[in-house]
């Protein structure tokens, strides 16, 4: 009987986004797919304001192209410094849309309203013994502890 190789699920030990950091040679640049797609994409506009300015410009025109490339990157790639470090358009919209008694963490609302304050308390008590403590002396030192255990 021929042997069947065994099929792993590799997900639930890699996590969904493992595959994120990888690197493929598009053209002859090393870069992520998601770089690629973003470059792609920002040409577009790029290419409008180029074509727009250009009869006014001429080929000082195409800086557009180098401009709206970083602002795509900027906005879409670069993470926040500080916090749950979302990228710069999460941030951007998190704190747009966020009002009195309601903000936005991670696109998700979350409502402050029926929040009350309270007091942090220490749950536990100190322990204070009578002098007159039945329970018998702790040695303090090897030798005390050496001579009770014989």
């Amino acid at each position: 009987m021929a042997t069947i190789n065994s099929l792993y699920l590799l997900t639930p030990m890699t996590g969904r986004t493992s595959g994120a950091d990888r690197t493929t040679v598009i053209g002859t640049v090393e870069m992520k797919w998601r770089t690629f797609w973003i470059a792609v994409i920002a040409m577009v506009p790029a290419g409008i304001l180029t074509a727009f300015f250009f009869p006014m410009l001429q080929s000082w025109a195409m800086l557009w192209i180098p401009l709206v490339e970083g602002a795509a990157f900027l906005l879409i790639e670069r993470r926040s410094k500080d916090g749950l470090r979302l990228r710069t358009y999460q941030a951007m919209f998190d704190k747009k849309r966020s009002a009195v008694n309601t903000f936005y963490l991670c696109g998700m609302p979350v409502d402050v309203t029926g929040e009350t304050f309270g007091t942090i308390r220490q749950i536990t008590v100190p322990v204070h013994r009578d002098a007159d403590d039945s329970r018998p002396a702790q040695p303090t030192y090897f030798e005390d502890f050496e001579a009770s255990s014989r």
